[in-house]
């Protein structure tokens, strides 16, 4: 289920690069807890992470301005790619790229483009 897991290594790699490479870059900012929200089951994606596509967004939301800060594609993927697989196994299962894809591009459309230029991607099949 999980597409994070082997890429373990290769996050560490951006990680030490990014520190070898963003001296200056802010620390990666914590995650919200929104584990009490209770519209977890409204778009649920299929897999069934009880994480709802309005709280993937509200997260997203919250990370753009710490995103913005970093300055760079790799720093920003590197903090996106951690931060985001620390947010989600806090809620439960992590769901692979293409369910966040999918929740991202019919409820927050706007979200996903930015967060994703940000990090220089185009989908979150690449995290």
């Amino acid at each position: 289920m999980s597409t994070f897991r082997p890429l373990a290594p290769a996050i560490c790699l951006v990680l030490a690069l990014t520190a070898c490479t963003e001296a200056d870059a802010p620390e990666p900012a914590s995650a919200p807890n929104t584990t009490g929200s209770t519209s977890a089951a409204v778009s649920a994606p299929a897999g069934g992470s009880p994480v709802s596509a309005k709280e993937v967004c509200a997260y997203l939301d919250g990370q753009v301005p710490t995103l913005k800060g970093i300055g760079s594609e790799t720093g920003a993927m590197a903090n996106l790619t951690v931060n985001l697989y620390s947010w989600y196994e806090r809620q439960g299962p992590v769901p692979n790229g293409r369910e966040i894809d999918d929740q991202t591009r019919k409820e927050c459309p706007a979200t996903r483009t930015e967060v994703l230029k940000l990090a220089g991607m185009e989908s979150f099949e690449r995290l």
